[in-house]
Parts: C-alpha cells; sequence; structure tokens
C-alpha cells in the first residue's frame, strides 16, 4: 500500500506548482496577447491560421462562461483553463512515466528519455517534453479533449523550458505517494484562494472552488471509509467465534483484513452475545447493505482530487476479488463500472479524479496495465450551458418536444456553475416525464452539424443529471465549507428555498443533500466542521437531522487536524450517519481534538475510549446540542442563578479605544473598560479606557454599539469569550465584546459562581456544548452548576466574602503604582496583606516611569474600590516626591548638571526598598532584565522592553542620536508638548552639543562623531517641533483645519498617531526605528471598516489606490496646507 507524501517532499510540491502556475499563467497571457483574443479586432500580422484559431479561442471562452460584450472577449476563465491544462498534461506525463505507463502504442510503454529520442522522428515536436504531454493526452481523451483549441496554442519555449525544469527537479518519490495529485490540485488553487479571500467578495461560481477547496487528510478518509465498509466488510467475515475469542480490537483488524486493506482505523466495542462478551464494529455492520458488493452504489459528489474515490476503489478492488472469485482485471473494471460516483463543480477537477482513477487501475498489481478502461462516472456538476444552449436551440428547431426539453435544462441547470451538487433534477420532474436531458443527448448524438462543444456539453450534462437523479447506498465526502455571511445571492437563495435548515454554512445544505441522494439503506461518510453541533443558529439542523436521520459515529477532530491549516481555522469531526432511524438510536462518539496536530489525532482515533450516547437525550440537551460526553440532565445549569451579558462593540476601536498609559490622566471625557482576562482569578484585563458616552456623543462617533449596559454598576464574574474561557472579577464597569459579564441572581452566590468561574472544571463543561473558538451567551451558562458545591467551597475559600480588589500588575488600571511593593490574598488570615517586595522585571519599569512622574489611575482616583491593603502602599508612593524629575526628561548621560539617569533611577530603588536594599536585591533586578548595571540597561533594554510590556504603546520614550556614548534622553510622552520638544532641544541636547564642542576643543577623543549625531539629532527634532510634511501628526477623524501644525499632540488621539514623526525622521539606529532607540510595533496601514460619507476625510482612499470610505492614516499634509485652512476657518468666523 503506498503511502502519503513526506512533508518535506509535500513543501516541495508546493513550492514547484506555485512556481509553475505563476509561469505558465504569464506564458497564456503572452500568447492570448499575442492572438487578440480578448479585442474586438483580429491584429493585423495574424496569419489565416492563427486567425481561425483566435476564433476557436473565443467560442471556447464563451463555451466556459466567459463573456462577449461590445466585441470585447472576457478571457478570464479561458486563460485560467489554458494554463491549468498545458501544465497538468506535462505532469500528468511525468506521472505516468514514473509508473511506467507513459504508452507509445497500445503496447510500448517509453521513459522521458526514449521520448526524447522518439521526438527527433515526429513532426513539428520540440523535445521528448512535448512528446510525452502528446502521449499523455492520447492516453486521456476524458481529461484532454483532442477537440480542444487550447492546445493548438503555442507556448513561448522559454517559459515551457522552466516549467520542464520544475518537473524534471521533483524527486521520483513524490509520484508513488498516495495523496501527491490531491495535493497538487490544493497548491494550484492556493493563490487564488488568497486572492478570493483578500478581496472580501460573496462567493460565487468563479470563486466557490479555490477558496472551499481542501484537501482531505488522509487519516481522515481511512477512518470513515474503514468504519463503514470497513465495518461491512469485518461483520460479513468475521465469525461469532472470531468476535467472542478476540481480546483486543487490534485481534480482530488483523483477523478482517487482507492484502491492500489494512483497517488501521477500524474500531470495535464489547457487547452481549447471549451468555458470552463479544465485540462488534462500533458504527454497526450495515447489515442491510446489497449482500453482493456489485450492488453498492458510492457517490462522492465533492470528490475534489478524488481521494474518497481512489480509497474506496482500493478497498472495492481486493474485497470484490475475494468475494467473488474475480481476478484483479476483472474486479477492478466491476468497481469502475458499477460502485464508483463522482461529481465536482469545477471540471478541472474531474479532470483530476478521472486521472488519479485510471493511473490507480492501470499500475494495480496483476491488473494488465495501461488498457481501454470502463466509462468513468465521474461528471462535472457545475457545467455552464449558457452558450450551449444557444447553439442548441438553433439546431432544434421546429421539434416542440426538444425545444421544451433545453428550457428545462436551462432553466433548472442555469446556476450550475455556482449550485453543482445541490441541483436536483428529480424534484423538477413531472410524473412520468422523461428526463429532458436523455432527450437533448440522444438529438445532440445524431445531429452532424453540432459543434464538438454543443457535444460535450450535452453528453457532459446528461452524465452529471443522470448521477444527480440516482439514489446511492453509501457517500462519501469532505463537503464545503463557506457560511452564509460569505456566499453570493444565488447560492443563499437557493439554499434558503430547498435546504433551509442548513442554510448558515454551505457544509450543512450539503449534509442535507446527500441525505437526500440516500437509498432508504445508505449511509452518510462526511467530513465537515463542527460548529452545527453547538451553535444556537444550528439548533433547527440538529433538531431534524437528530428526528429523522440515525447517527453511526462521530469522532471530533477539533484544531489543527488538517496538517496544512494552522490555529483554529478549521474544527473537523469525523460523522457518519444512516438515512433512515431504527429502534435503537445509540451511537458511538470519540473526542481528540486534545490531541496535537494530524499525526496526534490520527493515533488517537485507532486507541482512544468511545463514549456510548442516545439521539434522544441529544435531542433533551439544551438547544439540542450534540455533546460528546454524558451530561447529567437532572443538575441545575448556571444559568439558574447568574445572568449572562454581552459587552459593548467599541465599533472604530483606534479612534475611541486606548490604553490607559496613553493618557496623563483620565478625565471626564474617559471611562475605564474592562476586556478579556489574561488569566483566569488573578485580576487582569483591566488596560483599556474609551471615550464616554457624552464625549462620544458631541464628537459623532456613533459606531459604539451599547451593550450589557443592564450589567453596568454590579459585581459579578467576567470571562473571556474565547481560548480558555479565562475569568475574573467584574468590577461594574463598561466591558467589551472579547468578554461576558456574568451577574448573580443572588448576591450571596456571588463567591461560588466566582470559583466555578475561575475553574478549569467551567472551562470544560462549556467546550463539551460548544467547541467555537468564541462562545455564545447562552454557552457560557448552559452547563451543569453544583450550586451547593460551591457554596461550601466558598465559605470554606472565602469565609470573609470575596476580597476587595488588589493588582500588583502595572498594566492594569487598579495598579498601586510602587515599583516594588505587593498587596496579595493570604490563605491564613483569609484577607488581602501587604507581602514581600517584588522583585520581578516590572520593578524597574515602575520606578523608571514614577522618577518621569507618572502616576497610576488608581492613585488618582479616590473613589476606586480598592483593598485597605491598596491604599495603603499607594499611600507610600509620596516617599518619592523628592526624586521626581519635574519636567519629565531624565538624560542617561550626566546634562545640565544633573545626575546621570542609573544614578537617580538607584536613588529612587534605595527609597523603595528601604533597609532591605542591598546589592543581591540589586543582583536580582539586573538579572530580571537581563543587564550587567542599570546604565547600560537604561541604554540599552529599558526602551524595547518598556514597548513589549505596554503593548506597544510606550509612555516613556528613548530618543537618542544613535550613539551609545552620545546624547540619549527618556521623556515622558505626557509632558512632550511643544513646549517640552523646545525644552529637550535647546535645553537639554544643546547643552550636550556645548559640551561636545568644548572637549573637541580640548582634543578628546570621539568628541567631533558625538558632536557631528547630536547636530544631527538637533536637525532632526527641530524637523518634527516644526511639523514638515513627512514628520507630521496626521488625525483621520479631524477636519483639515484641525490637524496639528507642528509638534502640538493631542494626547487624546492616542501614541499609535502621535509616535509617527519620531519613528518616520531618518532612522539613527535601528531600521524603521526613526530617532527613538528601538522600533514599536506600529504601523499606519488603513484601520478596518469604512467611514461614513460624511467623515472629513471619506474620498481619501481613492488616492491610495482604495475605496470612497477607506481609513487611510499614513496620509501626510504639508505645513502651507494645514495653515491655509485655518486661515479659511479663521475668516469664515
Amino acid at each position: 500500500m503506498r503511502q502519503p507524501l513526506d512533508k518535506a517532499l509535500r513543501k516541495k510540491l508546493e513550492e514547484t506548482v506555485i512556481k509553475a502556475r505563476d509561469i505558465v499563467e504569464a506564458a497564456v497571457k503572452e500568447s492570448l496577447q499575442r492572438l487578440g483574443v480578448a479585442e474586438s479586432q483580429a491584429p493585423s500580422y495574424l496569419k489565416d491560421n492563427e486567425k481561425v484559431l483566435r476564433n476557436k479561442l473565443r467560442a471556447h471562452a464563451r463555451q466556459l462562461g466567459d463573456r462577449l460584450s461590445d466585441g470585447k472577449q472576457e478571457i478570464t476563465r479561458l486563460a485560467n483553463e489554458m494554463a491549468y491544462e498545458h501544465w497538468h498534461r506535462m505532469l500528468f506525463a511525468r506521472f505516468l512515466e514514473q509508473s511506467n505507463l507513459l504508452m507509445y502504442d497500445a503496447q510500448t510503454p517509453v521513459t522521458l528519455e526514449e521520448c526524447f529520442e522518439l521526438a527527433e522522428e515526429e513532426e513539428d515536436c520540440k523535445d521528448g517534453w512535448e512528446l510525452a504531454s502528446r502521449l499523455a493526452q492520447k492516453m486521456l481523451p476524458q481529461i484532454f479533449r483532442a477537440d480542444s483549441p487550447v492546445f493548438e496554442v503555442k507556448l513561448s519555449m522559454n517559459r515551457i523550458d522552466e516549467l520542464e525544469s520544475l518537473i524534471s527537479k521533483l524527486d521520483t518519490q513524490t509520484y508513488q505517494a498516495q495523496d501527491s495529485l490531491g495535493w497538487c490540485y490544493q497548491f494550484w488553487q492556493t493563490k487564488k484562494k488568497e486572492e478570493v479571500n483578500k478581496s472580501g467578495v460573496r462567493i460565487g461560481a468563479q470563486e466557490l472552488s479555490p477558496v472551499t477547496q481542501l484537501f482531505t487528510e488522509p487519516y481522515m478518509v481511512s477512518f470513515l471509509l474503514d468504519n463503514a465498509l470497513g465495518a461491512w466488510w469485518a461483520n460479513k467475515l468475521l465469525s461469532k467465534d472470531d468476535l467472542i475469542r478476540a481480546n483486543s480490537e487490534q485481534e480482530l483488524r488483523d483477523l478482517a483484513s487482507i492484502h491492500g486493506v489494512p483497517l488501521e482505523y477500524l474500531r470495535f466495542t464489547q457487547d452481549e452475545f447471549g451468555n458470552n462478551i463479544g465485540w462488534k464494529p462500533a458504527a454497526g455492520g450495515f447489515e442491510k447493505w446489497p449482500e453482493h458488493l456489485g450492488e453498492l452504489k458510492v457517490l462522492d459528489p465533492c470528490c475534489g482530487s478524488g481521494h474518497f474515490l481512489v480509497a474506496i476503489f482500493l478497498m472495492l478492488v481486493p474485497m470484490r476479488m475475494k468475494l467473488e472469485g474475480l481476478t484483479e482485471k476483472e474486479a477492478v473494471d466491476a468497481v469502475l463500472r458499477d460502485n464508483i460516483h463522482g461529481l465536482e463543480l469545477d471540471q478541472r477537477c474531474v479532470e483530476l479524479a478521472a486521472f488519479a482513477l485510471a493511473l490507480e487501475a492501470w499500475r494495480y498489481p496483476n491488473a494488465g496495465g495501461y488498457r481501454v478502461l470502463p466509462e468513468l462516472q465521474l461528471a462535472c456538476s457545475g457545467m455552464s450551458i449558457a452558450e450551449a444552449q444557444k447553439e442548441w436551440k438553433d439546431l432544434t428547431k421546429g421539434d416542440e418536444a426538444l425545444t421544451d426539453a433545453i428550457a428545462w435544462m436551462q432553466y433548472n441547470f442555469k446556476d450550475a456553475p455556482t449550485l453543482g451538487s445541490l441541483i436536483d433534477p428529480i424534484r423538477a420532474l413531472e410524473k412520468d416525464q422523461t428526463p429532458p436531458w436523455l432527450l437533448l443527448q440522444n438529438a445532440m448524438n445524431h445531429k452532424i452539424d453540432a459543434s464538438n462543444e454543443a457535444k460535450a456539453t450535452a453528453q457532459g450534462l446528461a452524465k452529471a443529471s443522470s448521477i444527480l437523479s440516482t439514489k446511492f447506498e453509501w457517500i462519501a465526502t469532505n463537503v464545503p465549507y463557506l457560511g452564509d455571511i460569505n456566499q453570493d445571492e444565488k447560492l443563499q437563495k437557493h439554499i434558503k428555498r430547498n435546504y433551509r435548515a442548513g442554510k448558515k454554512d454551505l457544509a450543512n445544505a450539503f449534509t442535507l443533500r446527500c441525505a437526500e441522494m440516500l437509498t432508504d439503506i445508505g449511509i452518510c461518510s462526511l467530513v465537515l466542521p463542527q460548529n452545527w453541533m453547538f451553535l444556537k443558529t444550528y439548533q433547527t439542523f440538529r433538531e431534524q437531522i437528530l428526528n429523522k436521520h440515525r447517527f453511526s459515529l462521530i469522532a471530533r477532530l477539533g484544531s489543527g487536524a488538517f496538517d496544512t491549516i494552522s490555529g483554529e481555522v478549521v474544527k473537523a469531526i469525523l460523522w457518519s450517519f444512516q438515512k433512515v432511524q431504527l429502534q435503537d438510536n445509540e451511537f458511538v462518539a470519540l473526542d481528540v481534538s486534545e490531541s496535537k496536530g494530524a499525526v496526534g489525532k490520527s493515533c488517537s482515533l485507532i486507541a482512544s475510549a468511545l463514549t456510548y450516547l442516545n439521539q434522544d437525550d441529544q435531542l433533551a440537551n439544551p438547544r439540542a446540542a450534540l455533546i460528546l460526553s454524558e451530561l447529567n440532565h437532572d443538575q441545575e445549569s448556571l444559568s439558574k442563578y447568574c445572568i449572562p451579558h454581552y459587552g459593548s462593540k467599541p465599533g472604530q476601536t483606534d479612534r475611541v479605544k486606548r490604553y490607559f498609559w496613553e493618557l496623563n490622566k483620565i478625565t471626564s471625557d474617559w471611562m475605564l473598560l474592562e476586556s478579556t482576562p489574561q488569566e483566569s482569578m488573578t485580576l487582569s484585563g483591566k488596560s483599556n479606557i474609551c471615550y464616554s458616552l457624552e464625549a462620544m456623543k458631541y464628537r459623532q462617533i456613533r459606531e459604539f454599539g451599547i451593550r450589557g449596559a443592564d450589567a453596568w454598576g454590579s459585581k459579578g464574574v467576567i470571562a473571556a469569550r474565547t481560548s480558555k474561557l479565562n475569568a475574573v472579577s467584574y468590577l461594574g464597569k463598561v466591558f467589551d465584546d472579547n468578554c461576558y459579564a456574568l451577574i448573580p441572581k443572588n448576591a450571596g452566590d456571588l463567591a461560588a459562581i466566582w470559583l466555578f468561574l475561575t475553574s478549569d472544571l467551567y472551562n470544560i463543561e462549556v467546550r463539551k456544548v460548544n467547541q467555537k473558538l468564541a462562545v455564545d451567551t447562552q454557552s457560557m451558562v448552559n452547563v451543569p452548576f453544583d450550586i451547593e458545591y460551591w457554596r461550601q467551597l466558598a465559605s470554606s475559600f472565602y469565609p470573609n466574602g470575596l476580597p476587595t480588589y488588589y493588582s500588583n500588575d502595572a498594566r492594569q488600571w487598579l495598579f498601586h503604582g510602587h515599583p516594588c511593593e505587593s498587596v496579595v490574598w493570604c490563605e491564613e488570615s483569609k484577607t488581602t496583606a501587604i507581602s514581600q517586595l517584588r522583585q520581578d522585571d516590572t520593578v524597574l519599569q515602575v520606578t523608571v516611569a514614577r522618577l518621569l512622574g507618572y502616576h497610576w489611575p488608581a492613585e488618582l482616583d479616590t473613589e476606586m474600590e480598592l483593598a485597605p491593603e491598596m491604599r495603603e502602599v499607594i499611600k507610600r508612593n509620596a516617599d518619592f516626591a523628592d526624586l521626581v524629575d519635574d519636567d519629565g526628561i531624565v538624560c542617561i548621560p550626566a546634562v545640565r548638571g544633573e545626575k546621570s539617569a542609573a544614578k537617580r533611577l538607584e536613588a529612587m530603588l534605595i527609597k523603595a526598598y528601604g533597609d532591605a536594599w542591598d546589592s543581591s536585591v540589586e543582583t536580582n533586578l539586573l538579572k530580571a532584565v537581563k543587564a550587567k548595571d542599570l546604565e547600560s540597561w537604561l541604554r540599552d533594554k529599558f526602551f524595547e522592553q518598556h514597548c513589549k510590556l505596554f503593548q506597544h504603546r510606550p509612555f516613556i520614550w528613548h530618543i537618542w542620536d544613535g550613539l551609545k556614548d552620545g546624547f540619549s534622553a527618556l521623556v515622558n510622552y505626557h509632558q512632550l508638548d511643544y513646549k517640552g520638544l523646545e525644552r529637550l532641544i535647546y535645553t537639554y541636547l544643546d547643552d550636550w552639543i556645548s559640551n561636545q564642542k568644548r572637549q573637541l576643543a580640548e582634543g578628546t577623543d570621539g568628541a567631533d562623531i558625538r558632536l557631528t549625531a547630536a547636530e544631527n539629532l538637533k536637525i532632526q527634532l527641530e524637523a518634527i517641533l516644526a511639523g514638515e510634511e513627512g514628520l507630521d501628526i496626521f488625525v483621520r477623524w479631524k477636519p483639515l483645519e484641525e490637524q496639528p501644525i507642528g509638534w502640538n499632540p493631542d494626547l487624546n488621539d492616542g501614541v499609535r498617531l502621535n509616535i509617527r514623526p519620531f519613528m518616520l525622521a531618518k532612522d539613527v539606529g535601528k531600521k524603521g526605528a526613526g530617532v527613538l532607540r528601538a522600533k514599536p510595533n506600529i504601523h499606519w496601514k488603513k484601520d478596518r471598516g469604512t467611514d461614513v460619507e460624511s467623515a472629513p476625510w471619506y474620498n481619501l482612499g481613492l488616492e491610495y489606490g482604495g475605496k470612497q470610505g477607506d481609513r487611510i492614516n499614513e496620509h501626510h499634509l504639508s505645513l502651507s496646507v494645514k495653515r491655509e485652512a485655518r486661515m479659511k476657518l479663521k475668516e469664515a468666523d
């Protein structure tokens, strides 16, 4: 059995395919431009045969769905097909050659080297690669149509050489792996998928295939197939004695497996056999399936590159050989003829699936190698008939029955490129009506004057319609995933009309369509996203599925199930269900979501414990959520004891929301904003502020969506709605939509609820109900809650109630502001207490901030609710009054007679630690910040660590001239107004410059270098002071006349906008840092969302290649333009 592609080889294949697409698309573009295919007039230099080819290509483009308008021919689809066909003809030739299947004639396989020799004898054949491609085309007429004009186009020789070089560099193992062809198509679509996702367009016919393309991991396919066809096989093959005597599942797998069918993922469960305990297939034995495998019709309605179909083929061939006594050749033909059916929206996928199946059939051991195979039952369900139906009508004038048949086909298949396998021809047929597609196909076959395109479309449509109208015993597929919000109108309307319960996602609509296509004994084996299992918006879907169908098996994979997708993008499940419910509604579930990566999950699917669940119990769950573990339905839920509130949506986040340290003090224009806790129990998520409602009103900020106001002013618990649902105390402030405030119905239960929500158990219980990254409101409280247990725990842990608020975290607005004091919870006294002096990596940061005159909100707000010990510590901050700098500028070297920053910092540390200060404390502090001494830390590491600690919105800026022994100053941004910057330049920097001039005159080494660096810095700072274009501040929500002239920052606008001139100044050190010591992670790309028409810079996006309403931040304005606007405003007044 061939193995999946090695990761390193897969990466190489990905790089090759992506490069190849760029090359071949460029080659196609050049050829189409030269032929003038898109232009209304043919170029004058074309020869007669080229003009004929041009017309053929234009007609073919229309057949594909490209439009003709005023003589101009769209060629998007044509170019895509040409690029795909030319590249894949070469690639498939290599696949065939590497399997000794590239046939020169019916009996003679040739190698690529032999093709080069034979090419010399062929007319108009460039080299061996071209001959190999022609041979592949001849062998695969279903895939590369001989009459297609695509291959009449000769691409640039240079481009072809590049493509040949890419293919020749692929490792030969690539062509033998079981999944290489699937990866080829996935990687081919990478570019288009990225383009569509970035564009934000609604997904329709052009975009569906690349956006929904996701190659199914081999272990997923094997698990589903082993627990369907494999379970049927085991049930048929294993005796009762086998099932009773076996000691393990693996022993049974070994007994049931045959050559080529290892059944490594087949799961068994134990059951009673009379007086004995024995095993049975966990998903059931599928006893009602046909006795003879020749009667088992199998479909993949979204077959992609044929991964499921090939895997089923490789299982059925040895099974039919054993059961029916067929030879390898007979079994191969029988399976292709009787069993395998596939549909796909994209014709190119159909071709790939056809090649994958043909390749497996030809290289199946002892099956005869290359030969003509039975007609493959594969069809494109997304074929466009827009152009073909015009010719059909012309050819059938006067034939009323045929005219009606064409009208029927046009009506039902006009949106096929968007709907694909969602189309149900049976639904539109009248009783006893002859299928219109058969009438059309027969007519076209007998029309001598019908074009090849018209015939091919009729044949393809007839085959697709026939498959779409058939009922199947088994459907196995990975359905396409696409939320309703991203679907175009055609798709949305069709789903709402025909599959309303599945309207929230294309995956669910396809599930319902698959169920329609089953016989009464049929089963579906699906890969799909897990959201439908628990989200409120899918409740109707769940209820319909649970009531109408019988689950066999469901496995939750969680995130990381696909090797090619990182993070939380797709959380998948593997699910099998039967068409008709049985009396026994039990099913088997397993959860491997905690296992890491595809390898970990594949192993866990084999070994994880199985859970037995009942569908009726699932219907009894809150909102009929599918919970893959047993729930105690007798236990009360958390919803009985508390009310969840969803937070406000800040809207223009960059305009209305700040970190508290971006302002000097929180005025009445601002309010404290609670947000996502970073960890449970320890107070966090208290770093933000936002404009007050009154301020937003007079600033005409309308995007702030007020929600959760009923919770404001109450005490409760605030919990994150993502990840581990971290929870901390809710302080009654405004909170954002990244979290929920849960308010007890009875204030006396606060401690019990707080303990439960901050425990690991809470996250576990919620995730049983809802595994989506962001949990909805009701899921937060629809979990079992043993109130008495948690009340007892609360009375033990917090006999005096929960502690009043405290924090030693400098990023929280309730931080006490002391460099090293700490307030903690004392388990002994069950109260808060002042504890040991801190020696962590924030001590020096807080000390620097105090030295430069910063005060935390808790220090300034005497009404903020804090633990008594917090107030006591805040009082001690008065001890530093004599050491605080008076103008917010502290130079790192000694300047103007002031001590160096290191000396001043040390003095403040001595004051903070008092008698506890000694060399060991200093050593510990330096070790915490990875520095040798205070001076080198201040000079080289402080600012970078400061930016990181304070979320890259620094409020202490380190301005320097680029020399380690040069001018360097720490500046309190809050005090750095116009006069503050003047003082920095003309008092501190000028003093440094004067000193360097004196040293230069005295012949001191390095004085000349320091002088030059300082004078250059002065030039830069003076340019910032003036606000010259390029070093100006631009605020997109302020009209031109309100834009700052010169260095006059409004602190309300935030660090991000105000720091720009200092970062855009000429770099003196690190790239992109300007005159700052390190580069904060700050950018001025456009903000999300679209401005209203009345916004002052509504049209600015057009200047930057965007659209009206784009929220542009990187704009620059000259001083003259701003002064003129101010003057006009003044004159108007």
